[in-house]
């Protein structure tokens, strides 16, 4: 195995840990915040928890592998270890590579969309129900959790080059073999060649800064009479709710689409004669119903079964134990 591989493998194990804790923590706030579990119901939660809001965006971010967070770098090394695979004696396995580096980058499109879903259903928007007014962010120790974690993810992004420093004693333990170069330079890291590929996140984090404030002192500049508010364009109708932005269903529907073939749907379509029409969709798994629930239908009829054993009567228990005294001294000898 290239170290490269295992240096890849577990610094995106090290990357969950930090953004996945982080997303849950939010998660947590939110749903102690509203009592509310469905993503449907939820909505415009930025102005009522601002502090859950920023530090749950980092992770969304993260999780979504885009730099110069946590998550780009270890799914960057995943996609370099296929890329520069050398040849291997399998063939097949050789045919695979290319196959898995696809899987990969499909993998991190999904995640990027599904996010989006996440954090722009519950944080942005209008409230989808009156009770949310009332929510609001977590107390001083549940913040500090928070921030800690997202701390992890910025940190574990901009010094990628110190971190796979330590994993690299754990590759030299379990396979004798190292990145290598990483204490050359800890602004770039350069896994394979820095001729043939190379990140900085440090500058790719300063080019991030140097545009933001850029695009803003041009703003300034061609507006120097000030700025306006103004609610937001409504494609001019000036009643908008909060049941006509779009919800959670409304951001799975292309997923739905494309990979309607692996779901089991059931959906209950309105009459265009209805006064209130209703849209339905029941998502399920096949698998669910060709293998685990024959198996737990298996398993419960044999509960059943094994259930008519115990009668409660110490009679039959006695019975059981003599039997089971003869079996014993029958085939043991």
């Amino acid at each position: 195995m290239p170290p490269i591989t295992l240096a890849a493998v577990l610094y995106h194990s090290l990357n969950h840990a930090f953004f996945k804790s982080l997303l849950f923590l939010a998660t947590g706030a939110v749903l102690h915040a509203t009592k509310e579990r469905s993503l449907g119901k939820l909505g415009g939660l930025i102005h009522r928890m601002p502090w859950v809001a920023w530090l749950a965006l980092v992770g969304t971010l993260a999780i979504a592998g885009l730099p110069p967070l946590n998550g780009f770098v270890s799914e960057w090394l995943l996609l370099q270890a296929f890329l520069f695979t050398p040849s291997l004696p399998q063939s097949f396995v050789n045919m695979l590579v290319p196959l898995a580096a696809a899987a990969l980058v499909l993998a991190v499109a999904l995640a990027a969309y599904v996010m989006v879903k996440f954090y722009g259903v519950i944080f942005l928007g209008q409230p989808r129900e009156p009770n949310l007014a009332y929510a609001k962010d977590p107390g001083g120790f549940e913040r500090v959790a928070l921030v800690w974690f997202a701390l992890g993810c910025v940190v574990l992004g901009l010094f990628p080059v110190n971190v796979i420093g330590y994993i690299d004693a754990v590759n030299e333990a379990l396979i004798g073999s190292t990145v290598g170069g990483h204490g050359e330079n800890w602004l770039l890291l350069a896994p394979v060649n820095a001729d043939r590929s190379s990140y900085s996140p440090i500058i790719f984090l300063l080019v991030i800064v140097a545009v933001v404030l850029l695009t803003v002192q041009v703003v300034r500049r061609h507006y120097k009479g000030g700025l306006r508010k103004g609610p937001a364009w409504d494609c001019g109708f000036p009643m908008q709710t909060a049941r006509m932005q779009d919800t959670a269903e409304g951001f799975g529907q292309p997923i739905r689409q494309i990979f309607e073939a692996f779901f089991r749907m059931e959906r209950t379509l309105p009459s265009p004669f209805d006064a209130q029409p209703k849209y339905l969709v029941r998502l399920g798994d096949h698998f669910w119903y060709w293998l685990y629930l024959p198996v737990a239908r298996t398993i419960e009829m044999l509960a059943r079964l094994i259930g008519h054993i115990q009668q409660g009567k110490i009679s039959v228990y006695l019975t059981y134990s003599f039997c089971t005294l003869l079996a014993l001294l029958f085939f043991v000898r």
